[in-house]
């Protein structure tokens, strides 16, 4: 996503969760692993949202391991890894979910790659992008994120991802993401 001059700040201590919420929880990212990821699909698969507290939390982990990053990653496999490279998901997460179901969940013996276009097109992009934010806190030396053109502010805004990311958090989420 786009970096703005300006910082997007969301005090996360204010956000209510409600006790209606069933949905996965924690407390501190660093409490994030695989089983709460996998817990995390499975709710989302049932068009659940991930409660707007943790999803704030979880765009404000991932950006602090990237800024940590350099701009350009080499990622170094031996002879006998394998990697597994996806591009252009567009916020179709049925078929994310049978990526990770035909070739396994991410883990440091299964690296993955995204090569952006994670968003836009399809109607869960918020899913989409909360799942790969979520595996990338989870794994963040085996799992990598290259940014695409629908990563962009201009076609976020003209392809849908900001109208869902409103519709489903607001706008301030949006920024975040962006």
């Amino acid at each position: 996503m786009e970096r703005e001059d300006v910082k997007v700040e969301v005090d996360v201590d204010k956000i209510i969760v409600e006790e209606s919420y069933k949905g996965p929880r924690f407390e501190d990212p660093e409490e994030i692993d695989a089983a709460w990821v996998e817990s995390l699909m499975e709710w989302q698969k049932d068009e659940k949202k991930l409660h707007k507290k943790y999803t704030v939390m979880l765009i404000n982990k991932a950006q602090e391991i990237w800024m940590k990053d350099d701009s350009l990653v080499e990622v170094h496999i031996d002879d006998l890894e394998e990697i597994t490279v996806c591009g252009d998901i567009h916020g179709q997460y049925y078929d994310l979910l049978n990526i990770f179901k035909i070739n396994g969940s991410p883990s440091p013996e299964n690296p993955y790659v995204f090569n952006g276009d994670f968003v836009d097109r399809g109607s869960f992009s918020v899913e989409v992008i909360t799942t790969l934010l979520a595996w990338k806190v989870c794994y963040p030396q085996h799992f990598f994120m290259n940014r695409g053109n629908h990563e962009s502010g201009n076609l976020t805004r003209m392809y849908g991802f900001e109208g869902e990311v409103k519709h489903k958090l607001d706008i301030k989420c949006y920024q975040l993401f962006t």
